[in-house]
């Protein structure tokens, strides 16, 4: 597959550079394309019906077990859901602890809230808000590009974002990150709305509700979002497609929306005390680490111009070549808009840098664009995730590359071929994320640890010991997440407010740690949860053993 991309990457340059110098020496002209109204509709039919079969098939089991960050968002969520409070017991916080090292936006966890409620706790649960927002999402990308580009144009986007391999696979997993993209696209598309819509201070007034969001979403907005906002601002004042008091309005309601993350940031810089409003928590995180993941405050060891040369590097093969990445967010024959459909980005974006000065939404979406490379450069060793803003341009350009280049070319098996081609990469893509990919994420969302988990939940035993080692690293943080996740368990027996009756408290009852270091004691009411490199600390002929892929339950013999 990665060989027959290359090939298809270099035809489309052929098509790309036979495309863009017929645009030129005919001054821009194309071709014109006749497609009735019961078309059109049939095939944005076709195409959202295919987006949401295979964003919904196995949801919540593909992909099987749960990544840890997931984890942890839900067993905030499920907190929030129960106390109002974090796990930890924080009162409604404005931005979450997670790993305390690591911090965790906040927004995800709230959102999984009411299905948690409406559907309980569970993968699917869990999972939900990220697909509805990602289908909303397509919604939101066809309604801006027909706003922009034109109904046809939008058309092309719309079935090229519903099947690209980025869009399809973030929706199906919970990370709080991938919001981001989502939220970013629904401030743009309200932007370009006040600009044409009669209800400006409406729509302008939600966009800006969108953008303060965008906040929660993801921390890297604290320093991507204000330079699309200024930059847009200043843009649109020139063009006089806004007024003063409107980009007034604007700055209050963003304001009105993200000032209490903005004052979190503001407390852990100047390392001020964690601040309480009402039932509200804006914390200081003493052991955060996160500024070093930043360009300006990156590790020392380095030289600023070594560390901006490598994350300049990382932008490049993350967004141009397209360069494996983690498992979750991409398979390599594949990448995040298939591998050959850099081309046609080139000419989509070349196109759109024409019409910047005469078409405003144009203008919006190289604004966009921009703000993605800025978060790529000012990111430390970027990776899809963090830089997801990007996509949903880079979904647009692709798009508009090929549009461009059917209506540069009469030729029907040409039109037909490009479909073809993306239509088979597509369903081999899905072959692919729902057979082999499927196994290969269910090892490192952790799955036969979960099955392990689960096995256990209801186990009456006075004492559970849960290994430290997942895959040969010693992380009792991490078994400890998926533990608190697996067993669904309650805020405050885990913070030691509570106790249900015939167990001993939280942290005497678990352990977690590498067998090596516990005391394994036959004769104790205990369940241990071991790797299986740990077997060799049991004496097997005291223990009964049950197996879970890498991981063993061992429970004392009668």
């Amino acid at each position: 597959m990665i060989a027959i991309s290359v090939f298809l990457a270099l035809v489309a340059a052929v098509l790309c550079v036979m495309a863009a110098k017929k645009l030129y020496k005919n001054s821009g002209s194309l071709l014109e394309m006749s497609i009735s109204d019961r078309l059109y509709w049939t095939i944005f039919v076709f195409f959202a019906l295919v987006a949401v079969f295979v964003r919904v098939y196995k949801f919540g089991q593909i992909p099987g077990g749960f990544f840890q960050d997931g984890a942890m968002a839900a067993v905030d969520g499920k907190a929030l859901a129960d106390h109002g409070t974090d796990r930890y017991g924080m009162s409604l916080p404005v931005h979450l602890t997670a790993w305390g090292y690591g911090q965790m936006s906040a927004l995800l966890s709230y959102m999984m809230v009411p299905f948690i409620k409406l559907l309980g706790f569970s993968s699917l649960s869990a999972r939900m808000p990220l697909l509805i927002i990602s289908l909303l999402g397509l919604g939101a990308l066809y309604l801006f590009s027909r706003d922009a580009f034109g109904k046809k144009a939008a058309l092309f986007i719309f079935a090229f974002g519903c099947i690209a391999p980025w869009h399809f696979m973030q929706s199906r997993w919970a990370l709080d990150c991938n919001l981001y993209p989502h939220f970013f696209l629904f401030g743009i598309y309200f932007l370009n709305r006040t600009l044409k819509a009669k209800r400006r201070k409406l729509n302008l007034s939600v966009s800006m509700v969108m953008f303060g969001l965008c906040m929660y979403c993801y921390g890297i907005a604290i320093y991507t979002m204000p330079v699309f906002l200024v930059t847009a601002c200043i843009y649109l004042l020139v063009k006089k497609e806004v007024s003063i008091p409107e980009a007034l309005l604007a700055l209050v309601v963003w304001l009105a929306v993200s000032w209490p993350f903005i004052l979190v940031m503001a407390i852990n810089f100047f390392k001020w005390d964690t601040i309480e409003i009402g039932p509200f928590t804006l914390p200081y995180f003493p052991d955060s680490r996160r500024s070093s993941d930043i360009l300006f405050f990156h590790d020392p060891k380095y030289s600023f111009l070594t560390q901006l040369l490598y994350d300049i590097k990382c932008l490049l093969l993350v967004v141009f070549v397209q360069a494996p990445d983690k498992p979750w967010n991409s398979m390599p024959a594949y990448g995040t808009i298939y591998l050959f459909s850099m081309p046609f980005v080139l000419l989509g974006l070349g196109w759109t840098l024409l019409q910047f000065r005469k078409n405003t939404a144009a203008a919006l979406l190289i604004l966009f664009y921009i703000t993605g490379l800025w978060c790529g450069i000012c990111t430390i060793g970027v990776n899809v995730n963090r830089i997801n803003i990007i996509f949903y341009p880079q979904i647009i350009f692709a798009a508009l590359g090929i549009y461009l280049t059917v209506r540069s070319f009469s030729s029907v098996p040409l039109r037909a071929g490009l479909a073809a081609v993306y239509m088979v990469s597509f369903a081999l893509m899905c072959v692919c994320y729902f057979g082999e990919n499927s196994k290969s994420l269910e090892y490192y969302f952790y799955k036969d640890f979960g099955d392990a988990m689960q096995s256990i939940k209801d186990d009456d035993a006075e004492k559970l010991y849960i290994t430290a080692t997942m895959h040969d690293d010693e992380r009792e943080n991490l078994s400890e997440i998926l533990t608190l996740f697996y067993h669904e368990t309650d805020a405050e027996y885990y913070q030691g407010k509570t106790c249900p009756e015939g167990l001993l408290p939280f942290n005497e009852r678990y352990t977690f740690a590498p067998m090596e270091d516990i005391e394994i004691d036959p004769e104790e009411d205990a369940v241990y949860v071991a790797a299986a490199e740990e077997l060799d600390c049991f004496d097997l002929t005291l223990f009964d053993a049950r197996q879970y892929g890498e991981f063993y339950v061992l429970e004392r013999k009668d």
